[in-house]
């Protein structure tokens, strides 16, 4: 490169440098709550006799680089779905130290096999090799993590955006207060 070509470079760098550290911050638009959208998936399902839909969205920054996502989903085609493949996913998640490993995944990007047995803890028997992999195979099995090279891991890219909404929805779950008066249960005699 010749040196006026390398000159006019570094003057147009220090420009645009320039402009951006005078230039005063941006206040991106409010976006609309959560509740807006589901009040007008509501009026919709109403209008076209419908069921409803679900939906989720959210917004991450992780190793892997920026994710958004919103997807919606009807309740007649959510209801009528082949429940084999789901449970299937769900009993995969049903486990503390699998819990523990995408979470480790999701938040430090690729891992090796040593970095997962770190993140499972002082647990016992839940620390040994064996029920490391055994785990990472349940996880495999269900495609939510994937092994890039031998002895490292991943979260599964088309598995990320689901699986925080799955956490997601779980931990409220498991922290909300309950809606509404207890239920009176029927007393088995």
């Amino acid at each position: 490169m010749s040196e006026d070509k390398l000159a006019e470079l570094e003057r147009r760098i220090a420009h645009l440098e320039s402009r951006v550290d005078t230039a005063a911050p941006r206040r991106l638009p409010k976006s609309p709550s959560l509740t807006t959208a589901a009040t007008s998936m509501l009026r919709q399902a109403k209008e076209e006799n419908r069921l409803g839909t679900v939906g989720y969205v959210g917004a991450a920054r992780l190793a892997g680089g920026e994710n958004l996502w919103d997807r919606q989903l009807s309740l007649a085609e959510l209801l009528s779905a082949d429940w084999a493949p789901v449970a299937a996913i769900l009993e995969s998640l049903g486990s503390q130290p699998r819990l523990a490993l995408l979470a480790a995944l999701v938040q430090q990007g690729r891992c090796t096999s040593t970095d997962l047995q770190e993140s499972l803890g002082g647990d016992g028997e839940q620390t040994t090799s064996g029920q490391l992999y055994h785990h990472l195979r349940a996880l495999q099995s269900a495609r939510l993590i994937t092994q890039r090279r031998r002895g490292e891991y991943e979260l599964a890219p088309q598995a990320t955006i689901q699986v925080l909404t799955i956490l997601a929805a779980a931990f409220d779950l498991a922290n909300d207060p309950p809606l509404g008066p207890p239920a009176d249960l029927p007393n088995p005699e």
